[in-house]
């Protein structure tokens, strides 16, 4: 898989991000010490407190959605898009 695209649903109080079941299974097959999740929700204030101190949140947002803490694991992955859920436009993209 060359990109796994992480879906951000944007309410009231917060951001969601979440992973669908096939790039959960996709981790859980090639990255056996993952522990994916299923969804990660940040309040507003917490992204904005957050970004303040430690830059982008999405640079912190796919490992912990991924299960995945190793650097090199994390350079296998190839690409990483961002897309909102409404629009399917893509909000932002790292590349581990």
């Amino acid at each position: 898989m060359n990109t796994i695209k992480i879906r951000v649903n944007k309410q009231m109080n917060g951001f969601t991000f979440s992973i669908g079941p096939s790039i959960r299974e996709y981790i859980l097959k090639n990255f056996p010490n993952s522990h994916p999740a299923n969804r990660i929700f940040v309040a507003y204030e917490i992204k904005d407190d957050f970004q303040g101190l430690y830059g982008k949140l999405e640079n912190y947002i796919f490992p912990a959605l991924l299960g995945i803490d190793n650097k090199d694991d994390l350079k296998k992955i190839g690409k990483i898009e961002f897309l909102d859920t409404e629009t399917d436009k893509v909000l932002d993209t790292i590349n581990p």
